[in-house]
């Protein structure tokens, strides 16, 4: 029998989901997914295998609104408000979906912290690895985050060097 694997990415740079208070009125934020290539075994139905509750996953970083930048911003301390973050250049979704196809054959299980230094360039130079749950989904990883193409960071009014993080917690379903 077939399992089903299911991830989770907090987007604002896929680091734990993050949710804004809601006031009393307020409208719950939206939620954006990316679902199983294929139904599993005995189902008809694709299941969402990433999801994020504060940033869209198929957007770049000048298409997200101020808000949501602001959000991906709020992860780096001394941030300056013309300063902008690394990103990948077609947004998160290209690297969630390689990311999917990974997960799909190792079905690693927990949780995973990495950082990319990005250039002026826009390239990634160094993978550095806070945790992982399986080695080869680390090699695998480091890989990935290497072969994106990302905007580079803006340091005031230049591209400069930045590190990118990313983390994110991987279950697999039974």
């Amino acid at each position: 029998m077939r399992t089903a694997t299911r991830w989770v990415a907090g987007t604002a740079l896929a680091w734990g989901l993050l949710v804004p208070a809601l006031g009393a009125d307020a409208l719950p934020p939206p939620i954006y997914f990316l679902k199983q290539s294929a139904p599993s075994i005995g189902s008809n139905i694709p299941r969402r295998v990433v999801t994020s509750s504060a940033i869209p996953l198929n957007r770049r970083y000048a298409d997200l609104t101020p808000e949501q930048q602001e959000l991906v911003k709020s992860n780096y301390e001394a941030m300056r408000p013309l300063d902008e973050p690394p990103y990948p250049e077609n947004g998160l979704l290209p690297l969630f979906e390689a990311v999917r196809e990974v997960q799909r054959q190792l079905l690693a299980e927990g949780d995973l912290v990495m950082f990319v230094d990005v250039d002026p360039q826009g390239d990634g130079t160094r993978v550095s690895v806070i945790k992982s749950p399986d080695p080869q989904l680390t090699r695998v990883m480091a890989n990935i985050l290497m072969k994106v193409k990302y905007k580079p960071a803006i340091c005031k009014g230049q591209p400069c060097s930045m590190g990118f993080p990313l983390r994110m917690s991987f279950k697999v379903d039974l």
